[in-house]
């Protein structure tokens, strides 16, 4: 198994991890919770579980991506192995898109002293479908536009 890839399920994890702290201590640190937000939450509960497609899964179409494999060999050969290119989930909770929810996910290029975002991404829960989100004007664009974009 390659060091990038290492280092990207590494940063998979670190970021679970974060989230699952993140959740245990918003869970036990509330003491009013309101039943709207029980509601909420059970809701989101309810679709993870229905999700055709998993954060693994998703995690792991990012990774495929030709563009993401050669920006992590990039980021690694640039700085002698000291950098590597990893995807981490921003937010655990599913982001709506046109109601649909999709996990949020972020590729950095990530040392022991630093992690730079470099793209943000959107994948589907129902389908797999891709989303970046342009991390200037926050409008989401399809995986071709984006394409299209580095192209340019």
């Amino acid at each position: 198994m390659s060091s990038s890839r290492k280092s990207a399920i590494a940063g998979s994890v670190a970021g679970l991890l974060v989230a699952a702290v993140g959740a245990w201590y918003a869970s036990n640190h509330k003491p009013n919770m309101t039943a709207t937000s029980t509601v909420v939450a059970a809701a989101a509960s309810v679709q993870a579980a229905k999700a055709n497609v998993s954060r693994d899964q998703a995690v792991e179409k990012l990774m495929a991506l030709p563009e993401l494999k050669q920006l992590a060999d990039a980021i690694e050969k640039r700085s002698g192995g000291e950098r590597h290119g990893a995807l981490l989930e921003t937010d655990p909770a599913p982001r709506d898109v046109k109601g649909s929810p999709y996990y949020q996910l972020i590729f950095v290029e990530n040392g022991d002293d630093m992690a730079q975002a470099v793209a943000s991404f959107l994948v589907s829960h129902v389908n797999g479908e891709i989303l970046v989100e342009d991390d200037v004007s926050g409008e989401l664009m399809s995986l071709d536009q984006w394409r299209k974009g580095l192209k340019e």
